[in-house]
């Protein structure tokens, strides 16, 4: 893990996101694209990436592929990485997938199916699986747009009750 990001939450490689500015079309039946790479270390470090791996196939992708506003969902980050419009906050939001948690650097958009989500400098951007989306009808599109709170909670969707508010302190990452 990058030691700036570990410290203050700045990402230094942008290889250490679910999603760069390079990142290649998403594939629909990789289980990966929508997990923050520090996130799969912290599971496979503490034994528990079998039990992710499993999660995130059955519960999160309901043993299918990701879908297509869920696919777009991760071209346009790409897109707002590549205009700079938002970057890495050094996060992970705190169920799984355990997706990488974006700051907006300035207002934008995602377009996803037709619909716009516009955000506000300073905003958090993440994604939301569909057993979240699910369990708040509030939800309309694979995105959560809000400001975040830091938690020490972490769970993997099949433990979801209805709980859905926060992310997941990289080690040692500050807000």
């Amino acid at each position: 893990m990058d030691i700036l990001k570990t410290l203050f939450g700045i990402p230094i490689h942008a290889s250490r996101t679910d999603t760069t500015a390079n990142s290649p079309d998403p594939d629909p039946n990789d289980l990966w694209i929508f997990t923050d790479p520090d996130a799969r270390d912290v599971h496979a470090e503490q034994g528990r990436l079998k039990e992710l791996t499993h999660d995130i196939q059955y519960e999160v992708m309901r043993a299918g592929s990701w879908e297509s506003e869920e696919l777009e969902y991760k071209l346009e980050i790409r897109r707002l990485l590549q205009e700079s419009t938002i970057t890495d906050k050094g996060s992970y939001w705190f169920s799984s997938p355990f997706p990488t948690v974006y700051r907006a650097t300035r207002d934008g958009f995602l377009s996803i199916s037709g619909t716009e989500y516009h955000f506000r400098t300073g905003n958090d951007v993440v994604f939301q699986c569909r057993m979240t989306r699910d369990a708040n009808p509030d939800l309309t599109g694979p995105v959560l747009i809000t400001y975040l709170q830091l938690t020490d909670k972490s769970m993997l969707c099949g433990q979801m009750g209805g709980a859905m508010k926060g992310m997941h302190r990289k080690s040692g990452a500050r807000l």
